[in-house]
């Protein structure tokens, strides 16, 4: 292996660690229970929507992260998200839903901000989420309760539009980077990306894009590091 290649790898390891830090972030305000190790995130509790079950942190298909799969994966609405792209899951009746890549930016490309606003009360975390359900995220429950604004490694940020918004997204903060997700709005993602690494300070931002949306994410200043896939069980 490269020395590039090992620095690729480091970096997707990075992003897959902070989108296990949403995870535990998401289900602590829903109030469910789950398991995290060195190898996986693993909810005991049924996901939100839009989240697996399953999420891997090894970039080495191992017999213990094999045997983790194994033991999980006749579970009732089992889903997984394979980080490093490197499991064998058809052996295991699951079905690809999606491929994406890993990205890093170590500084952003700053794009303007103007009509930006950080989400700081219930009112407008409300009007958020329901932009965020018309921009490509339906779901019948609610995703984000209000105690999340509580919470000081989580921030959203929605573009307003009158009295609504027509664009966000979330950064959560883990101690070596920003994440950044739920991203939606048409050309959102440069001002998205310049929020979250202002949030992050010196932080490097990492996130995952499918294939749609890598050239916005290049022209920011990110760089591709990694491919997940994320599965879906029969009943998920």
């Amino acid at each position: 292996m490269t020395d590039r290649q090992r620095e690729r790898d480091r970096r997707a390891i990075m992003a897959a660690r902070n989108n296990a830090d949403w995870y535990a972030m998401m289900f602590d305000i829903h109030g469910l229970r789950y398991e995290r190790s060195e190898i996986a995130f693993v909810g005991i509790d049924p996901p939100p929507p839009y989240h697996s079950r399953m999420t891997t942190l090894d970039p080495r298909p191992t017999g213990a992260l094999r045997a983790l799969v194994s033991e999980q994966a006749g579970r009732p609405g089992f889903g997984i998200k394979d980080s490093f792209d490197c499991l064998p899951l058809v052996e295991h009746g699951l079905t690809e839903l999606f491929s994406a890549s890993w990205i890093h930016a170590d500084a952003i490309r700053a794009a303007s901000t103007k009509g930006w606003t950080r989400i700081r009360d219930a009112d407008d975390l409300a009007l958020w989420e329901r932009a965020w359900n018309a921009g490509g995220s339906p779901s019948g429950e609610r995703q984000f309760p209000a105690t999340v604004l509580e919470r000081p490694d989580v921030a959203f940020y929605g573009r307003r539009a009158k009295t609504e918004f027509d664009a966000g997204v979330v950064a959560n903060l883990s101690s070596d980077c920003v994440g950044l997700s739920n991203c939606f709005g048409e050309g959102a993602f440069g001002a998205a990306a310049t929020l979250c690494a202002k949030l992050g300070r010196d932080l490097p931002v990492v996130s995952y894009v499918r294939n749609d949306g890598l050239d916005a994410a290049l022209a920011c200043g990110f760089e591709k590091t990694g491919s997940l896939r994320v599965w879906t069980g029969p009943s998920a």
